[in-house]
């Protein structure tokens, strides 16, 4: 049965580049619907789209596929590669986007038949002249293994910033949380998830050069603190966030630490 939605997700703003990217697709394969999750994922963060796409494809219909170019590497000799997971496809560069898509369940493929890429191709929109039309083939009903190869997972590239490290302060089990991204309010998003606070009260640290700056209670909503006082919570898609009440926690951590790389997020169980 021919799959009918394609689904985009890129880091090109309000570029003309999304709009010939539909041109592509509605060209191939008219009859399709294309949905826009984002074009807004922040410039080469393949981190963001990552999260986005990891936590975003779940709400699309069965069948749907998703062309997701957030590709710093375009051009070079890095892969295109197509996962099957249940009945969604995703398209994708080879450089640890599908992250938090990839499990042992899902069927892995490389692109490779050029017959179904524009012609010519430029070397650096592949997201027009390679994923679009291979999308809109798919969509269309076209086999995978006309397109594709089987790939084996040792050659697919993961993001390493998602495993979370622990430390033993004073007996007590820590988890060290990290800088992803901020989204566009400013909220700060750590690699910690929800599933780790098991029901249990904790407290979030930030520290930055083994210091403590700030102390604070995980919260449900951002209200529950004063206007421009810091909040900790569980953002909707499950990460722990550190959010500004009416403001931007971003753009105040870059004034006072400067790299948000350095600073680290320590979840710890309240006593």
């Amino acid at each position: 049965m021919a799959r009918k939605i394609i689904v985009l997700l890129t880091d090109f703003g309000n570029d003309f580049y999304v709009g010939q990217i539909k041109g592509v697709i509605k060209s191939i394969y008219n009859n399709v619907e294309i949905i826009d999750l984002t074009h807004n994922i922040q410039p080469q963060n393949v981190v963001q789209a990552a999260v986005v796409i990891g936590e975003s494809y779940r709400y699309f219909p069965k069948g749907s596929v998703f062309i997701c170019v957030v590709d710093p590497g375009v051009g070079s000799k890095r892969d295109i590669i197509l996962v099957k997971k249940a009945s969604y496809l995703f398209l994708a560069p080879n450089n640890g986007l599908l992250t938090k898509i990839i499990d042992s369940n899902c069927e892995l493929y490389k692109v490779v038949n050029e017959k179904y890429f524009l012609k010519p191709t430029s070397s650096t929109f592949h997201g027009r002249d390679i994923f679009a039309p291979v999308a809109a083939y798919l969509a269309k009903g076209e086999k995978i293994n006309n397109i594709c190869k089987k790939l084996n997972v040792k050659y697919i590239n993961f993001l390493s910033c998602f495993e979370i490290k622990t430390k033993t302060i004073n007996g007590r089990k820590h988890f060290i949380g990290k800088y992803l991204f901020h989204d566009s309010f400013g909220n700060i998003i750590t690699n910690l998830k929800k599933s780790i606070l098991e029901n249990k009260d904790y407290v979030i640290y930030v520290c930055y050069k083994n210091r403590k700056y700030y102390k604070l209670e995980i919260k449900r909503f951002y209200s529950e603190v004063k206007e421009k006082e810091l909040i900790s919570l569980v953002s909707s898609f499950g990460y722990i966030e550190i959010a500004e009440n009416k403001g931007n926690a971003y753009q105040r951590f870059l004034k006072e630490f400067k790299n948000l790389s350095d600073v680290e997020f320590l979840l710890s169980e309240k006593i």
